[in-house]
């Protein structure tokens, strides 16, 4: 499975994609302010443009971005000069010290290709992991992966993006073409990006945090709107 953007990730913010971060951010404000806490370190796996860590600047907290794809970090590099960014799988990754807090957001654990691999990630992030810190990812459950079941179209005065998904039960696997037309001038680019995400078990999940050593957990409904049985993604916090 192979999301690594090409292409795409030069118009990945202007389509709309970058809102997420804007939710995220507002989120782990919310958490520092009712732990009373913010950490001085944060590693973040799968950090895409690095939309999260130029919502966050002014934060204080010292970043270190890691992604796959190198259009992404092209676009990260350009937004956030002063912050660290390096080119790597979220499983493989070794920066011999650790955080404060590791995040891993936005699709990025349906985006590993099998349970071994997301496992593996889990292990990478505790390896990164300070003592008392937090792991914070959030993963499309197979309710929230079926409603890509369906095609789109989003009209923009400067571009169209149409959207077309399918999803697989036995696989609990979604595919989704993007295809964007960006109006240049007078006439049109267009890009396109075939995304593949895969859903697992819930227990799949517990067991797997479990191997990571990382067991002590809080799980909710992404969406507060809806019952965590029912939620279409899920907001891991764990330690």
């Amino acid at each position: 499975m192979n999301n690594v953007y090409g292409d795409f990730s030069r118009y990945y913010d202007m389509l709309g994609w970058n809102m997420f971060a804007r939710i995220c951010a507002e989120r782990l404000n919310a958490f520092f302010k009712l732990r009373g806490w913010k950490p001085e370190t944060v590693l973040n796996l799968a950090c895409g443009t690095g939309e999260l860590e130029k919502l966050l600047e002014k934060t204080g907290i010292e970043f270190t971005g890691v992604d796959a794809s190198a259009g992404m970090l092209r676009e990260a590099r350009r937004k956030c000069p002063g912050v660290k960014f390096v080119k790597a799988d979220a499983a493989e990754i070794r920066l011999n010290r650790k955080f404060d807090m590791v995040l891993f957001l936005f699709d990025s654990a349906n985006h590993m290709h099998s349970l071994a691999h997301l496992v593996r990630v889990f292990k990478n992030a505790r390896r990164h992991l300070k003592k008392g810190g937090h792991f914070i990812f959030d993963i499309n459950t197979p309710a929230g992966l079926k409603s890509w079941e369906e095609t789109n179209i989003r009209r923009h005065r400067k571009y169209t993006v149409i959207t077309t998904g399918t999803y697989n039960d036995e696989e609990m696997v979604a595919e989704v073409i993007i295809e964007a037309f960006i109006k240049e001038g007078r006439l049109f680019r267009r890009t396109a990006q075939l995304l593949t995400e895969k859903a697992f078990e819930i227990s799949d999940i517990f067991d797997g945090l479990a191997k990571a050593k990382l067991d002590k957990f809080v799980v909710t409904s992404f969406d507060p709107a809806e019952e965590i049985e029912d939620a279409g993604r899920l907001w891991f916090v764990c330690s």
